[in-house]
Order: structure tokens, then sequence, then C-alpha cells
């Protein structure tokens, strides 16, 4: 039986469960929502920090050796005020509720899902420093995958079922299609075959596929000698940092894009509790945090993580005392590559918040939910000049990386 009036509760209400369930990467993270807007409504550039637990190095020995407590947080700027402005008529109002969110806010909650996963996801290829696969080739063996679900182990990310893998249609397809042999009469490895994705619990992890993945463009630095100085001030001996800035010397011209990733030789990456250089000796990753290019000489390029080699925070381990040494890129050819994502759930965040509601309208809500880390705000004002009633649906949030290393990218 169809309502009366639809009310703005309804609408609000019924608009945040529409876009909890439009979400695809964004489901997969942690997500926060700040509450300290609820009364005074938040503006672009307000931050939420989000905080990032202490570690310690511990001592052997009876000993008292008491330690600094030192815990981080990731400044999150609520930097996005995403909208669609659309119209309700009285008409649309008389509708069921299922009949309205169907005709109306599904269409209208769709654009704004697939904003903020966009969102997500460029954050995400553009903070993660972990990468394997191949640019330009679909990774076709599960053993790429299971490779960046061992980097995610080896930084100390716990198997407790919070584990995704994000893929593009194509990436999708070539890896259900490569893996099309191992279908038998099983529920869960069946449904490959049904639904032409992989189970949504395979080889440790959820697997989803999101249309908007991202693709890196590599930059170029074919057949030159690249060496990083070791002895710079980008080297942390102590302390916390998310990036550090380096200093790069070529022998040709070398042109960085954001986003590209490269290992320096004898910079090893270590466990985050032992501190020991995991796996045989891998090299650590880093992912360039803005474009940076040089001919023939030295230059700076910002990378993540930051390079700490003592500390509570350690990520590296450099037995070497040299003051230079080799670069390798990912990749040398300027290919553009899909960037499929494995991560834990801890590895990104998206933080969301109240929007000032706007009085003199007729009316005006918003629904919020802590647990689901979510906020949405709809409008709706009559326009005397055109006779016509225009309705808006904001949200507010923003994007920034958590613990990136609890993540890692495969290429296609």
């Amino acid at each position: 039986m169809a309502n009366n009036l639809l009310t703005i509760s309804k609408i609000t209400n019924e608009a945040l469960m529409v876009l909890e369930n439009e979400l695809t990467f964004t489901n997969e993270v942690d997500r926060n929502y700040d509450d300290q807007f609820a009364v005074v409504g938040g503006k672009i550039g307000a931050t939420v920090n989000v905080r990032r637990p202490g570690r310690f190095i511990g001592t052997t020995g009876p000993a008292l050796n008491v330690e600094d407590f030192n815990e981080t947080s990731v400044p999150v700027t609520l930097s996005t005020q995403f909208h669609v402005d659309t119209s309700f008529t009285t008409q649309d109002l008389a509708l069921s509720l299922d009949m309205f969110s169907d005709r109306v806010l599904k269409p209208a909650v769709a654009a704004i899902a697939n904003k903020i996963d966009r969102d997500g996801l460029v954050t995400a290829a553009a903070n993660t420093a972990n990468i394997v696969g191949t640019a330009g080739t679909p990774p076709t063996s599960l053993l790429t995958y299971l490779t960046a679900g061992a980097y995610l182990d080896s930084e100390g990310a716990p198997r407790d079922g919070r584990r995704s893998c994000i893929v593009e249609p194509f990436t999708s397809a070539t890896i259900v299609d490569s893996l099309k042999g191992l279908f038998v009469p099983n529920q869960k490895i069946s449904q490959q075959y049904e639904k032409g994705l992989m189970g949504t619990d395979s080889a440790g992890m959820k697997w989803k596929m999101d249309q908007n993945v991202v693709s890196q463009t590599f930059g170029s630095f074919a057949g030159t000698a690249v060496c990083a100085t070791t002895t710079a001030t980008g080297f942390l001996t102590t302390g916390w940092a998310s990036t550090s800035t380096i200093t790069l010397t070529s022998t040709g011209a070398v042109s960085l894009n954001a986003g590209d990733t490269f290992q320096i030789a004898g910079v090893y990456a270590v466990n985050p509790q032992n501190r020991q250089a995991y796996g045989t000796n891998r090299l650590r990753n880093f992912v360039v945090k803005t474009a940076a290019s040089g001919t023939g000489t030295s230059f700076s390029v910002t990378v993540s993580p930051a390079v700490i080699t003592a500390g509570q925070f350690q990520n590296v381990s450099i037995p070497s005392t040299s003051a230079t040494a080799a670069i390798t890129f990912f990749n040398s050819s300027g290919t553009v590559s899909p960037q499929n994502i494995v991560m834990h759930r801890n590895a990104f965040t998206v933080a969301m918040a109240d929007l000032e509601l706007p009085e003199g309208v007729h009316f005006a809500g918003r629904a919020s939910d802590k647990e689901l880390g979510m906020s949405i705000r709809v409008v709706r004002q009559y326009t005397i000049n055109n006779d016509s009633i225009p309705t808006r649906l904001d949200v507010l949030y923003g994007w920034a990386p958590l613990y990136p290393e609890l993540a890692c990218r495969v290429a296609a």
C-alpha cells in the first residue's frame, strides 16, 4: 500500500541504505564517521585524525628499559563534497518506498557510490608501494595473487577474514578462465562457473570485481642507470613519517610519474614486529608520490613509505654502508596497466561527516550510522522562478592511506 506522502526521514534513511549496498571497494576498507559534526555540520577542508597504534621494540634480560609510547595518526581531510541534484514531484512522494527507491533514489545514489569508490581506488593506487605481476599482461596464475597475499603476511596483516582482492573486469575474466580446470561440484567453486566471477572466499581473500579500478601510466626510464643516495636526510634513523624525500642520480633522461614504484639495492623490507628482513631478503618497494624527472643529473623524489632504518617504526634493513645504491624500476616501458589490489581492511580509510542542515527550506534531513561509517544529506526546496522543486543528495568525505603496507597492487 502506498504511503500518503514519504517523509524526509524515510527518504534519507533509505538513501543511506542504498548507498551502503551500492559500494564495492569502499565496503572493504576501514570506515570512519565523525560525530563531532553532528550538530554544527561539516565543511570542506575539515580534518579527521585517525589514530594508528604504537609499536614497541622490547628488551632482552632483567633490566628495565622503559620505551616512549609513540602513537601516530593519519590526518584525513574531508576534501570532497559530492552531490546529485534532481527533482522529486509530489507524485513521486506518493509512491511506496520501494517504488520510490527503485525509480528515484537508486540511480541518484549509484552516482554517489561510484564517485566514492573511484576516489578510493585512486588513493589505493597512488599510495601502495608493493606490487606484483607484469604491466600490460593480465595475470593468469593464482600464484601472482598468492604472492600479493604473502606481502600482506610479511607486513603483519592478520588472517582474520578481512582480506579482499579488487579486480577490474578484464583481469577478472582472465583469472576465472585460467582456473576453470579447478571447477568441481563444490558450492563455492561452482559459483565461479555460474557467475563468471571468482568465488567470494578463495585463496584466503574475498574477490570483488570493480569497474573503478584505475590504471597506472608508468614513467619513462628505459636503458638508464639510476642510483639513490643512501646517506641523504631522507633516510630516517628514528621516529615515524609517511614519506621520505631522497636523491636520485641518473646518467640519462628519467621521467617518473606519481604511482611509479622502484626498489633500492641493499634496502631490504623488514617485518614490522621482529624488524628482520622477510622472505629471501626481499627489497623494499617504494611508490613515487609526485612526478619527478632529471636528465643526467641529480634530482629529488618523494616516496612512500618513509625510509626508517631503526627505532620503533623501523621498516628497512640496510646492511651495506655504501653511499649510493642502484635503482630497479618495476616497469620501464611507459606501459598503461590496470592496478588491481589485494588488501586488508585496515590498509585504507574513508572518513565521512554530517553536512550542515540549512534552514528555511521545504525539508532537510540527513541519515548517519556510526557502525557503517557513513552519512548522507537530502535537501528539498521550492523554486518560485520556474515553479520546480529541486532536490539534492550530498555526501562529505575524504580518503587516506591508513596502513598502505597492508596492500599490494596486482598489475595487469
